[in-house]
């Protein structure tokens, strides 16, 4: 598996013939499960892992402030080395703690760091991080320079078409180039749409063709034939919503369509216990429910059988109900 070769240094600056030799440990085109708060954590990865060995990984959405003062928030980044390669990323506004951040995590065998410059949430914006930054090149720059100059992991960006239109794009990706980015990965809507709308991938196409490193392409993807169908001259694609609940996504449509209930059943289960390796007992059964919900769909009944999988007050009983079905 490809995950298993050396993570090679890549130097500031880095130019594309050198970071061809990085993205070599990736299959073509790149295939990513996009970084969601709530939803891909350990357990999860690890489930996405077994079903599809090539997807690259990355951890939930993380603050460099948390990471440096809260030890409940440093357990969010734990993984396995069966992730790999996984990236963990990061979010925050002072330069200084993204420095911190990576020292603290660059030899705790991670494949590298990816910034976000792309998030919507009202809070992330109040607090000018995540798709804030599209306004505030100087400072993007900065978080992606303090990052570079105190590791060799690669440092990645995903981020947004802009704040209202594309016209900055090419623009502000040249500048996080220089200031040190090897992978762009852009989400095809802008900040005032939010999730709204359709995303339109033109504008990243148009990116890749002015730039040299690796672009990844986000935004609607229903399943590995619909990223193909998308994918033209980008390098990969991301899946973000889409993945949730349904680690077979990166799977083609023909082969998807043979997963039966009772393999949903199988694996929503083994992810459970996966996140019991994590969490105690109550605490991962109420969890749960909001992947559980995901898993149990599209079939006669299936409200009725989720209403019974959420009144289970043990391990014992959530498995022998969702067994049941199966």
């Amino acid at each position: 598996m490809k995950s298993k070769k050396p993570v090679i240094p890549c130097p500031l600056n880095i130019s594309s013939e050198l970071f061809s030799s990085y993205t070599e440990m990736f299959n073509k085109p790149i295939a990513c499960l996009a970084p969601m708060d709530g939803y891909t954590d350990a357990a999860y990865r690890q489930i996405v892992r077994k079903l599809n060995p090539d997807v690259v990984l990355y951890s939930e959405f993380t603050s460099v402030h948390g990471i440096e003062h809260s030890e409940q928030v440093r357990k969010r980044l734990v993984f396995d080395q069966v992730e790999l390669p996984y990236f963990i990323q990061i979010f925050g506004n002072d330069p200084e703690s993204f420095g911190k951040t990576v020292v603290t995590f660059k030899d705790s065998g991670i494949t590298g760091f990816d910034i976000n410059m792309g998030c919507p949430s009202k809070k992330i914006i109040k607090s000018n991080t995540g798709g804030s930054l599209m306004k505030d090149r100087d400072l993007a720059c900065r978080l992606v320079e303090a990052c570079c100059k105190n590791t060799t992991l690669p440092v990645t960006v995903k981020t947004r078409l802009g704040w209202t239109d594309s016209e900055q794009l090419i623009d502000f990706i040249k500048a996080l180039i220089d200031a040190g980015t090897q992978i762009i990965t852009v989400h095809g809507r802008t900040y005032n749409q939010k999730f709204k709308g359709e995303a339109d991938w033109g504008p990243i196409y148009e990116l890749k063709k002015a730039i040299s490193i690796p672009v990844i392409g986000n935004g609607d993807l229903k399943g590995k034939d619909d990223a193909l169908a998308h994918l033209k001259n980008l390098d990969g694609y991301m899946i973000g919503r889409a993945a949730m609940g349904n680690p077979w996504i990166f799977w083609s449509d023909e082969n998807r369509a043979e997963i039966t209930l009772k393999d949903k059943i199988e694996i929503m289960l083994e992810h459970y216990q996966l996140m019991r390796r994590y969490k105690e007992e109550q605490p991962a059964l109420i969890e749960f429910r909001k992947h559980m919900t995901r898993y149990i769909n599209g079939f006669d009944g299936a409200k009725a059988v989720r209403m019974l999988l959420m009144k289970s007050t043990s391990d014992k009983e959530f498995a022998e109900t969702a067994l049941s079905i199966g």
